[in-house]
């Protein structure tokens, strides 16, 4: 039962003090997430993007982990679900986590995610199935000509590249 249907008995300004009383204990929440999120990269070096459709701005393969789920089938799961690619091997590359992995919402929650970061290794790309994808268009960028990123996206992928060669 959401408290704004909570039957009180009693007059209007009653019903309001009842409703901003429990409010206070309802009206937002934190969440932590866990996600996965792929760096699937080429032979040349150039890493593969998609782009979403509500906001323009463009992704990694990117997904949640679902309870009882291993992080590392998170990521094989999410690579096929977004991309419609197969991996060999997910490579982990690391975890992140902090303040600047919080979404607000407008009701007052909070969300933060804590995000394994995996390298797709053995990834046949012949098989870019866009017809699986569940967003907009996909395509691998050389670092140079990067686009719009999600803030996420260019944080993980930031973080990312400070790790490893891309070659």
């Amino acid at each position: 039962m959401v408290y704004s249907d909570y039957a009180y008995e009693g007059g209007d300004d009653e019903v309001t003090s009842a409703k901003k009383d429990m409010a206070q204990y309802v009206a937002s929440k934190s969440m932590i997430t866990v996600k996965a999120a792929i760096a699937v990269v080429n032979d040349q070096g150039h890493i593969l993007l998609q782009e979403r459709a509500d906001d323009g701005l463009w992704y990694m393969p990117l997904g949640v982990m679902k309870p009882g789920e291993m992080l590392e089938d998170t990521a094989y799961r999410e690579l096929w679900e977004e991309t419609g690619l197969t991996a060999e091997e997910m490579k982990f590359e690391r975890l992140l986590s902090g303040p600047e992995f919080k979404r607000d919402y407008p009701s007052g929650d909070e969300e933060y995610y804590v995000i394994g970061v995996f390298r797709a290794q053995g990834v046949l790309y012949s098989e870019l199935n866009y017809s699986s994808m569940q967003e907009g268009p996909m395509r691998f960028f050389a670092l140079n000509e990067i686009p719009k990123l999600s803030p996420v996206t260019a944080r993980v992928l930031s973080d990312y590249l400070d790790l490893t060669e891309l070659n």
